[in-house]
C-alpha cells in the first residue's frame, strides 16, 4: 500500500470518526450524565458510611476509570450489528480499502467516546469526593492508562462484532463481557472471589485496566490480586492485546466482510422480523 493510499484511507477513516463522534456524543450524552452522576453519588455515599466500607467509595470510582473502557467491546459490537443489518457494511465492501476504512474509523471513534466517558467520571471524582483527594500530577498520569486500556480493549469488540449477526447472538455477547467486568475488581476485592476466576481475570485486560488505575490514584493494593500492585505488568499485558488484539481482529474483519452479500443481508433481516416478531 503507497504513502498517498495510507493518506486517504486515514482521512476517509477520519471523516467517518467524525460522522459517528457527531451522532454518538449526542446520543449518549444523556446517558453519558446519568452513569457519571451515579457512579460519584455512589463514592460520596459510602465514605460517610460504616468504617468496614470507608474505602469502597474511593476504590469504585478509581476501578470505574479503567474498567469502563471494557465497555467499548459492546459499543464497537452494537454499531457493527447495526451497520451490518442496516446493509452499512455491504456498501462499505464494495469500496476501495472499505473494511480497512471502516475499522480503522470506529475503532477511532469508540476510543475517542470511551476515553471522554473515563475522563468526566475522573474528573467528577477529583471534583465531588473528598475521599479521593488528587494531585495534578495523579490526574495526568492516570490519562495515558485511560487511553491504554481503551486501546487495549478495542478489539474484543471487532471480534464479538464478527459473530453477531440475530437479535438472539447480539444479546448473548451481552452476557460473557458483563460477567468478566462484574468479576474484574470493579466492584469488590479480588480475593473474594474464587481462584480459577482471578487466573482468568489475570490474563484478561478487563482486570488490568482497573488494576492501573487504582494503583495510579488510589495506591491502596487491598483490592488487588494477592495484595500487590504490578503497574509494569499491568502496562505489558495491555501493550500485548494490544498488538495481539488488533492483528487478530484485522484477520477477522476481513474474512466478516467476505460474507456481506446481498442475500446474506436479506435473509439476517428477515430472521431478526421473524425474530422480534415482525
Amino acid at each position: 500500500m503507497s504513502t498517498r493510499t495510507v493518506q486517504a484511507v486515514l482521512r476517509a477513516a477520519s471523516r467517518q470518526a467524525g460522522s459517528d463522534l457527531r451522532a454518538g456524543l449526542v446520543g449518549t450524552s444523556g446517558a453519558l450524565l446519568i452513569a457519571v452522576t451515579g457512579i460519584i453519588v455512589v463514592g460520596r455515599h459510602t465514605q460517610a458510611t460504616a468504617e468496614a466500607h470507608a474505602t469502597f467509595g474511593p476504590m469504585f470510582i478509581a476501578s470505574s476509570i479503567g474498567t469502563i473502557s471494557c465497555f467499548i467491546t459492546l459499543q464497537i459490537a452494537g454499531e457493527a450489528y447495526t451497520d451490518r443489518i442496516g446493509g452499512a457494511l455491504l456498501r462499505v465492501r464494495v469500496l476501495p480499502h472499505g473494511p480497512l476504512t471502516w475499522a480503522i474509523g470506529k475503532t477511532m471513534s469508540s476510543i475517542t467516546q470511551t476515553v471522554v466517558f473515563q475522563g468526566t467520571i475522573l474528573l467528577g471524582g477529583a471534583l465531588f469526593v473528598e475521599a479521593l483527594p488528587l494531585s495534578a500530577s495523579q490526574v495526568l498520569a492516570c490519562l495515558p492508562l485511560i487511553v491504554l486500556s481503551a486501546v487495549a480493549t478495542a478489539p474484543l469488540g471487532f471480534l464479538l462484532g464478527a459473530f453477531v449477526r440475530g437479535v438472539y447472538t447480539f444479546m448473548i455477547t451481552y452476557l460473557p463481557v458483563f460477567a468478566l467486568i462484574g468479576t474484574s475488581g470493579f466492584f469488590m476485592p479480588m480475593d473474594r472471589l474464587p481462584q480459577w476466576v482471578q487466573a482468568v481475570q489475570l490474563a484478561l485486560p478487563t482486570y488490568w485496566s482497573g488494576h492501573l488505575t487504582r494503583w495510579a490514584l488510589v495506591d491502596d493494593p487491598s483490592w488487588e490480586v494477592g495484595g500487590i500492585f504490578s503497574p509494569v505488568l499491568a502496562v505489558g499485558v495491555l501493550v500485548a492485546w494490544t498488538v495481539i488484539g488488533f492483528a487478530g481482529a484485522s484477520f477477522v474483519v476481513r474474512r466478516s466482510f467476505r460474507k456481506e452479500t446481498i442475500g446474506s443481508l436479506a435473509r439476517m433481516q428477515s430472521t431478526i422480523r421473524s425474530q422480534t416478531g415482525l
